[in-house]
């Protein structure tokens, strides 16, 4: 290992920079990529900080490459006084890599411009150091993964909604030493798992549907759905490229979280083009659940949205009736009747009470007719079973 093979300093006094956007130029390097971890917390410390920081990597810059001839850099940065460290060669996993790490705890891995952030202090620091020379590694983390790094909110154990960023007009997809994106199937020695996420995340249309249709015929394994999860999640802005949404959810059914579902919210938000849209939503019943009928409620209110996400949450049927129920008391008229026609395809006796209980406060004539229109659909439906 070379510590402090480089350091520079930049963005210091007076001029700020995007300390993503400058901390990219390094482990985006063509001739050279790298991965970064960006040390928050230990600006007014950095001297005491610094060698017990460099102690608690080195296991893993040790482990970094097994069996390479190439020696491990590490180069040490600081950008808008915020202590950044540059590894090179870049790891093959970057989410094995970032589960070793022992500085601090990882508030955020983003997998496009492989940098890592990590939330440290220096008591924290002094303890950790000594577990890692002791030999106890042992530190958990909540971390959220992203496309890109536009927030640095942590991504919470409750399961949270993470933020992904904007997605990047042109994808940097990361090099890896094991293969390359449109590999089919794993290189000898390769996880299947880690294959499929390799591919998923990269150019490849043909290996990115033929690594979700694997992953969808897997039966999840609890230690490594939320890795799964969180990387579906992240890489929805680059399936909606060429369209690979198809295969993309029905992977995302199979490997399923909360947090990874409500993604398609902001997906959705932020696309544009309506046909887009359309297609999207149309898929979303396959991932059948409480919080994706959350999500095409939430579509309800997008007037060219309305129509596909009506017949989505049809198709969903009785597990969407709590959040349509909730729009019975929305200040939005058009909303409380879109609830009343969606109700009367999916209604259970629930329904009942709750139109029963609408009609008695609500004051428009027109949404009052249409509470008791669906009122007797729902009951004669269920006379009839």
């Amino acid at each position: 290992m070379q510590p402090g093979a480089q350091s520079t300093a930049s963005g210091t006094g007076s001029s700020q920079v995007d300390l993503i956007a400058e901390t990219s130029k390094y482990t985006l390097d063509a001739q050279n990529p790298g991965v970064a971890v960006i040390v928050r917390g230990i600006s007014d410390n950095m001297p005491e900080a610094m060698p017990l920081i460099i102690q608690t990597l080195a296991p893993v810059v040790g482990n970094q490459q097994p069996g390479s001839a190439k020696p491990i850099q590490l180069e040490q940065h600081l950008i808008n006084n915020q202590l950044v460290l540059i590894m090179r060669p870049a790891p093959a996993d970057l989410f094995a890599f970032a589960q070793k790490l022992k500085c601090g705890a990882i508030k955020e891995i983003d997998i496009q411009k492989r940098i890592i952030t990590v939330d440290t202090e220096l008591p924290q620091l002094k303890v950790l150091a000594q577990n890692v020379q002791a030999g106890n590694t042992g530190m958990n983390s909540d971390f959220k993964v992203s496309a890109n790094s536009e927030s640095l909110k942590n991504m919470q154990a409750n399961g949270n909604v993470p933020t992904i960023g904007n997605v990047p007009e042109k994808t940097v997809i990361p090099k890896s030493d094991i293969g390359t994106d449109r590999d089919l199937k794993p290189r000898p020695g390769e996880e299947t798992i880690d294959w499929a996420l390799r591919v998923i995340a990269g150019t490849s249309s043909f290996a990115h549907d033929t690594a979700c249709k694997k992953l969808a015929k897997m039966d999840p394994d609890p230690q490594d759905l939320q890795r799964v999860s969180s990387i579906l999640a992240a890489t929805l802005p680059l399936a909606k490229e060429g369209f690979r949404m198809p295969e993309h959810v029905n992977a995302m059914a199979v490997w399923y979280t909360d947090g990874a579902t409500r993604e398609f919210s902001e997906l959705l938000d932020k696309e544009k083009d309506f046909l887009v849209r359309e297609k999207i939503i149309r898929l979303l019943p396959n991932i059948h659940s409480q919080t994706m009928a959350e999500v095409l409620v939430g579509r309800l209110s997008d007037r060219e949205d309305r129509r596909d996400a009506r017949r989505a949450l049809q198709i969903m049927g009785e597990i969407a009736e709590k959040p349509v129920l909730q729009l019975l008391n929305d200040p939005d008229s058009s909303l409380r009747i879109e609830a009343c026609n969606i109700l009367q395809s999916i209604g259970t006796a629930e329904a009942i009470a709750a139109l029963q209980e609408r009609v008695e406060t609500e004051e428009n004539d027109v949404v009052k007719e249409q509470l008791l229109r669906a009122q007797a659909k729902i009951e004669k439906k269920l006379a009839g079973k």
